[in-house]
């Protein structure tokens, strides 16, 4: 999507002596022919008029601290040979072993329950 129409510097010029005036912002955009936005916008801030803007949300973070994050994120892809290990342990683990666990799992609540969070049979 193109910009808006931005005030040329002659326009800014006469715009500033009709503010000195005291000319109404309907005024002065019918003599310069752009709409009272354009007026607003430049009246508001003239020194940062028709520069651009940052687009966006605003950072959360500090330059130091994004800088922190990656460095910890870094740091932690070392563990990827970690996770790679596990999985390849977790295929050898059989089926039916599995299955067993989750079956017996109500009889070992039941346990710990009985023995309030002591020790145990399994």
């Amino acid at each position: 999507m193109e910009r808006g129409k931005t005030l040329t510097i002659p326009e800014r010029v006469q715009v500033d002596l009709m503010v000195q005036l005291n000319m109404s912002i309907l005024l002065m955009s019918a003599r310069i022919h752009c709409s009272r936005t354009i007026n607003d916008c430049y009246m508001s801030d003239p020194v940062a008029y028709g520069t651009s803007k940052s687009t966006g949300r605003a950072r959360k973070l500090k330059q130091r601290d994004e800088k922190n994050v990656a460095r910890e994120v870094s740091n932690t892809m070392k563990s990827a040979k970690d996770v790679d290990a596990v999985k390849t342990e977790w295929i050898k683990i059989h089926p039916s072993y599995l299955e067993n666990l989750s079956n017996s799992m109500p009889n070992r609540i039941f346990q710990v329950i009985q023995k309030n969070g002591g020790v145990t049979s399994y």
